[in-house]
């Protein structure tokens, strides 16, 4: 008879082999929560980096003041001193003309003579029938005496002597009528000879011989004078501007005709009121041309010696910003925020520009602002970077 074996009891692990297993578990547990913190920490730094980088990152710039005493230089227009545009007094065909354009001319020198064959009629006219008012005048005064006389004596009626020396006296004011006829006459006729208003340059003839004259306006100017002895440089001076400009003052003018040599003048003159439409002073500055070097109607560069009364900022271009609604400029507040601020723009001088309503002198404007900068949009700011910013002058 077999006999069946009892099941040999489980071995138990040894004291060495649990500690080990404890230890291995340990030491997953501290790998898995490094792990752990790890991951939350690196997803933490690139939220932050997200969020840093989402800032924009602007530069700024404070405005520089412009100089309360300053240059200006505006465009100029130069006239001559005075021209006049010659026309005739009366009526009849060219006959002779003794200037043409560019001559220099006198005070009184003839120009031209007319052919005037109605006048000269009419003043025949006029002179007979004056001689004949005379007659009858003299024969009206010796009747008016004789009667004058006669009714003294008794021998005719007051009346008569009245009525005769009435006729003498209308005889009177005929004869006075017909020497003024005469007279106008006479000038007409004097007129048919053109003669220099004053000292001057012939800068325009348009008359030919044989032509027909009419006299007045409606004929047209037969010459133009123009004296050039002294120049007129007319400048239209901003409504900023206006109240520094004084009769007296001297100013530069340049004529890019004469290259860079500068002309001594003053201001002469001005118009006391702003044109409506343009907002401007109009000026006149009178220049000496005793040398008849300088030529009228040429373009002119006028530099005044100006101030202003309002504080103006001078700053680089790249801070403007071109909007539907005008022209801003970006500034950046306390708080770092942006606020897209109007402005007016002065003179542009190239890299850098005035800005004349808009600005202070503590404000921080952004350099190359985005088109994409919005109102109180956060920004960070950092140094300019001495390449990209514009050198104020």
């Amino acid at each position: 008879m077999s006999t069946a074996h009892a099941p040999l009891p489980a071995a138990k692990p040894s004291r060495g082999a649990r500690l080990v297993l404890l230890g291995l578990g340990a030491l997953l547990a501290v790998l898995a929560g490094f792990g752990i913190t790890k991951r939350v920490h690196a997803r933490r730094e690139l939220t932050a980096d997200t969020n840093r980088n989402a800032i924009t990152t602007v530069a700024t710039i404070t405005p520089k003041a412009s100089p309360g005493d300053q240059d200006l230089t505006l465009p100029g227009t130069v006239a001559s001193w005075q021209d006049a545009q010659v026309y005739a007094r009366t009526t009849g065909y060219v006959a002779k003309w003794y200037v043409d354009i560019g001559a220099k001319v006198k005070k009184g020198q003839r120009l031209a003579d007319l052919d005037t064959p109605d006048v000269d009629n009419q003043l025949l006219q006029g002179k007979a029938q004056m001689r004949t008012d005379q007659a009858n005048l003299a024969f009206a005064k010796v009747t008016a005496d004789r009667y004058a006389k006669l009714a003294t004596q008794g021998l005719v009626a007051q009346q008569l002597a009245d009525q005769y020396m009435a006729q003498y006296r209308a005889g009177t004011a005929t004869v006075q009528a017909d020497e003024a006829n005469v007279a106008r006459l006479q000038s007409l006729q004097d007129f048919k000879f053109i003669h220099a208003p004053y000292d001057g340059i012939v800068t325009q003839r348009n008359l030919n011989i044989g032509a027909l004259v009419d006299a007045g306006a409606n004929g047209g100017n037969l010459f133009v004078i123009a004296d050039t002895s002294k120049l007129r440089v007319y400048v239209d001076v901003p409504e900023t501007y206006a109240a520094s400009v004084h009769t007296g003052m001297p100013v530069d003018v340049s004529l890019n005709t004469y290259g860079a040599r500068p002309i001594t003048g003053s201001v002469a003159r001005t118009a006391d009121a702003l044109d409506p439409s343009t907002r401007t002073l109009r000026t006149e500055v009178d220049v000496d041309n005793a040398s008849q070097q300088l030529l009228p109607g040429v373009y002119a560069n006028v530099k005044l010696n100006v101030s202003t009364a309002t504080s103006h900022y001078i700053v680089p271009a790249n801070v403007l910003l071109f909007r539907a609604e005008g022209l801003r400029v970006a500034l950046v507040d306390g708080q770092q925020h942006v606020h897209l601020q109007p402005i007016t723009l002065g003179r542009d001088f190239g890299n850098t520009v005035e800005i004349t309503d808009g600005l202070n002198d503590k404000d921080r404007l952004v350099l190359s602002p985005s088109d994409s900068l919005y109102e109180k949009q956060p920004v960070k700011l950092v140094e300019p970077n001495p390449a990209q910013e514009q050198r104020l002058p």
